[in-house]
């Protein structure tokens, strides 16, 4: 009799792992697995890329791409310019700040390389003379000339604001020749 007890309590627990791999499964078959596509946006129209992006941005596997939804948001922007789309970059940077996905201080200096005049490349604690080396001063040149670039896709591609654009260049130029000047006045 001990082994029809033995047996028929192996049944029961054979029966149980079955049910529940069943349950398991069954639960499984309700809700498919769905992995986010994290696509970029297209087309033409800055509302619908921005709503696009935030669903998105929304899924943590995508969080890892601001960087290449925020450059296609602005290549959106170049093909629909206007002087709002400031306002909703601006918009679209405090969401993503509000979400986690970043920080306050990369909110604002996305921000500002696109759709502000003042140059972000400058460092806050500048010490030109130690900045004067050929290989520092080209390097922060090219820094310089990389922002200009995107302050034209922002400030005049993208929002057709020519006078700030032009205050923007206007700024690098001078920045330039103060660099030229000072290094060559450190080198003496």
């Amino acid at each position: 009799m001990k082994k029809t007890g033995k047996l028929s309590n192996g049944r029961r627990i054979l029966f149980l792992l079955l049910s529940l791999a069943g349950l398991l499964l069954s639960a499984c078959g309700e809700r498919p697995y769905i992995t986010q596509s994290c696509a970029l946006p297209a087309g033409v129209n800055l509302d619908d890329a921005l709503v696009h992006s935030q669903k998105d941005l929304g899924h943590l596997e995508c969080e890892v791409m601001f960087d290449s939804y925020y450059e296609r948001l602005i290549e959106v922007a170049k093909r629909d310019p206007a002087m709002t789309n400031k306002r909703k970059f601006s918009d679209f940077l405090e969401w993503a700040n509000a979400e986690g996905i970043i920080d306050k201080i990369q909110a604002r200096n996305y921000y500002n390389r696109y759709f502000n005049t003042t140059f972000m490349s400058l460092p806050d604690e500048y010490n030109v003379c130690s900045s004067c080396s050929d290989n520092t001063q080209k390097d922060l040149g090219f820094q310089l000339e990389a922002e200009l670039g995107q302050k034209e896709a922002g400030l005049l591609k993208a929002c057709q604001d020519k006078n700030a654009y032009y205050a923007a260049a206007d700024q690098y130029n001078s920045i330039m020749l103060l660099l030229d000047a000072t290094c060559a006045a450190c080198r003496n």
